[in-house]
């Protein structure tokens, strides 16, 4: 398996942009809010200031180089830039990323986590709202509904602007790569509703660029979003501090300990399925919600370099090297690696320690998760005996059907379908085409995810390229035929045919 890479998530709102002055008021930036912070609590740790006052504007090569040299030094090896386009491709700080982009002396690795929130007031009635600065709301009165920039979708025409947009970042040297796939992070993955027919067709036009794919990674992800993920995340700390104000909580408590918030999200584990398990450093909203925030007390360099060490060791058993952690620069929310007055470096070097040393908690978590191991792996062999009982079906009938004196050929030739494609080019996908070639029926090529490992006699395409013009399609996959009709027909106006019930219709009898 690959080494773990450490990814940040990184905020670009250091520096002034018009929305943000007519907001929130002149000159505001994530700096306003932390200069403003006090105390709460005796012994709350607050405003925090950076390291030699070192209140920096993203707009200065200066500062992110100075970023990027800190990466290198401690072991972090990509920032993960909040990247924010709305309805009508409207876009708020981007130049950040956009003058990156052309500073390419800055060997700062980066992807992007589209950000995908409606901007909005904290007494907006609108769902999955981005709240900036609850503090600084009162004198601004409740005028309208509340939103400040919306978060629509649009359809396909929308769709290819944003991704042209990010394409010239996909294609930058420094943008990290899965499998020579663009990392992508979506934040808020269930809240899209075209989230499937979008990424089809991001899909299939990253293939045309040359990159075999997008590696999409999901958020806050549905059911019905998964199948277009390649990996889900849990970002931290959001879903163990929810977890603690339903179980222990009241309220209007905003009072947690460190260490049963790492706790829970060394504990917790998705059955089954495949996920990036994400950390934070430390978290502190009040300079942005005041006494509508939440502080999780008793964070210290040991033990963050501690729980680092575990979690890259529980990311690593559960088969993923990415480690996503809240975050480099989040001032306004408590959450940042760059140094600061109180503890400097110390943060940052918990970075290198962890992943020099996270190989010495393997054995914890293979141990700890040994339970829920076995328990995914019965439901793989489940899985994959029900798939191998379903080839086995396909085959019998299909003998049946040669002992019978017919074939599928010329079925279809009865039919009227003089050529088809054949999604599924495996063992009952080689089958087939031997069938067919001995026929009057052409097959003009095959569709598998597998492509590049194929070797076959026809041409053979992904999914997500142009396919060319067929009379149908016919599926061999037998266990998830309605799923792939469904995406095809979303591609191809060719009649979508199943292996298993070309063969009944062939035997009438059966």
């Amino acid at each position: 398996m690959e080494d773990a890479r450490v990814i940040t998530m990184y905020l670009p709102q250091f520096h002034r942009v018009k929305e943000n002055d007519e907001w929130w008021g002149e000159g505001f930036t994530e700096w306003t809010a932390v200069r403003k912070a006090e105390p709460l609590f005796k012994g709350h740790y607050q405003p925090r200031e950076p390291q030699g006052s070192n209140y920096y504007d993203l707009l200065d090569k200066a500062a992110m180089k100075w970023q990027a040299d800190l990466m290198h030094t401690y072991g972090v090896d990509a920032q993960c830039i909040y990247h924010y386009w709305f309805k009508d491709g409207r876009q708020i700080l981007e130049k950040p990323a956009e003058n990156l982009l052309s500073w390419k002396e800055i060997d700062m690795p980066f992807c992007f986590c589209w950000a995908n929130e409606t901007w909005a007031r904290s007494w907006s009635q609108v769902a999955n709202k981005n709240v900036w600065a609850d503090t600084f709301e009162e004198s601004k009165g409740k005028k309208g509904n509340g939103i400040l920039l919306e978060q629509e979708y649009g359809g396909e025409q929308q769709w290819r602007e944003h991704f042209d947009y990010l394409l010239a970042f996909f294609r930058d040297e420094r943008y990290i790569k899965k499998d020579k796939k663009p990392i992508f992070v979506i934040y808020q993955t269930k809240s899209i509703p075209c989230f499937g027919q979008m990424m089809e067709k991001w899909q299939e036009w990253i293939v045309r660029e040359g990159f075999p794919g997008l590696y999409i990674v999901a958020a806050n992800c549905g059911e019905r979003q998964k199948q277009y993920a390649d990996i889900g995340l849990v970002l931290a700390p959001a879903r163990a501090l929810s977890v603690h104000r339903m179980v222990n909580r009241g309220e209007d408590d905003f009072l947690f300990e460190y260490g049963d918030i790492w706790k829970e999200i060394l504990e917790y584990c998705h059955d089954g399925e495949r996920y990036a398990y994400g950390g934070f450093v430390g978290y502190d909203d009040t300079p942005r919600r005041g006494k509508r925030g939440a502080v999780i007390a008793g964070a210290s360099p040991e033990l963050f370099r501690k729980n680092m060490s575990e979690l890259i060791a529980k990311n690593m058993v559960c088969q993923n090297n990415l480690i996503f952690l809240n975050a480099w620069n989040e001032w306004g929310e408590g959450m940042y690696l760059e140094p600061d007055q109180c503890f400097g470096f110390q943060y940052l070097q918990g970075i290198k320690y962890a992943k020099d040393n996270y190989k010495n908690d393997l054995e914890k978590y293979q141990n700890m998760d040994s339970r829920k191991s076995m328990e995914r792996e019965r439901k793989r062999l489940e899985e994959k005996a029900y798939r191998y009982e379903t080839y086995w079906r396909v085959l019998d009938r299909w003998l049946y059907l040669k002992e019978s004196g017919r074939n599928m050929a010329g079925y279809l030739e009865e039919k009227g379908i003089h050529s088809v494609a054949i999604y599924g080019v495996g063992m009952l996908g080689e089958h087939l085409l031997k069938e067919l070639q001995e026929g009057n029926v052409k097959v003009c090529y095959g569709i598998d995810a597998k492509k590049d490992k194929i070797k076959a006699e026809i041409p053979i395409y992904s999914i997500y390229e142009e396919l060319p013009e067929t009379d149908a399609v016919i599926v061999t996959v037998p266990y998830a035929f309605e799923e792939i009709k469904e995406r095809l027909e979303k591609k191809t106006p060719y009649l979508i045919l199943s292996l298993e019930s070309l063969i009944m219709d062939s035997l009438p009898n059966l």
